[in-house]
């Protein structure tokens, strides 16, 4: 049965929000990975939003509505300079529990995440390439793998404001981070299956 690809639900939907309620994604991958205290405030944090009646609050900042905005441009961009073709997709669930959401998917075996920092950020980029990405989108880019089982993913920065507009890094399978978000997943079931034990009592 899984993992179910959603290809009509639009990421940032009021659809998408409800298809993600409860399940863990590979934004938090290194919570997930590490498997440590980071996995049950995240936990806690996910069930309290689940049953929660109040509307999610929905996160921006200058940062996110850049990558809104510039999202589709980088996308066309990589796709004509590499000659792949992308492909949008709204969700993958990869269990009742998990799930991810890749910015694209590329061809048959690829993918891109998609990151379109402000100026600092991305001139880091140009001085000292894949050195300067973050562990949190690692660790995003491998739970996206696991999930789909693709064997490449594209770590993509993109700022219009440079001659030299966009980077690409590319990542492959890791066994070892593989084995940790497995467990982390294992372990994450397990924490909301006893938080809804508890809250619906049975």
């Amino acid at each position: 049965m899984y993992p179910i690809y959603h290809y009509d639900l639009e990421q940032g939907s009021e659809e998408w929000f409800i298809m993600r309620k409860g399940k863990m994604t590979a934004s938090h991958g290194q919570e997930i990975g590490n498997n440590g205290k980071g996995l049950e405030t995240y936990i806690i944090s996910l069930m309290s939003e689940f049953y929660s009646r109040a509307d999610k609050e929905h996160f921006s900042n200058g940062d996110t509505d850049r990558g809104n905005e510039l999202e589709d441009q980088a996308a066309s961009i990589y796709s004509f300079n590499n000659e792949f073709e992308v492909r949008k997709i709204g969700f993958i669930e990869y269990s009742e529990y998990s799930g991810c959401s890749p910015d694209r998917l590329v061809g048959e075996d690829g993918l891109i995440e998609i990151k379109c920092p402000k100026d600092e950020v991305y001139f880091l980029y140009l001085l000292y390439k894949e050195k300067v990405i973050e562990s949190k989108y690692i660790w995003q880019m491998q739970m996206l793998l696991l999930i789909t089982g693709r064997k490449w993913c594209d770590f993509v920065a993109y700022n219009p404001n440079y001659p030299e507009s966009i980077f690409i890094y590319r990542i492959y399978p890791d066994p070892d981070k593989f084995k940790k978000l497995l467990i982390g997943l294992e372990m994450g079931e397990e924490k909301i299956k006893a938080i809804k034990k508890i809250i619906n009592k049975n």
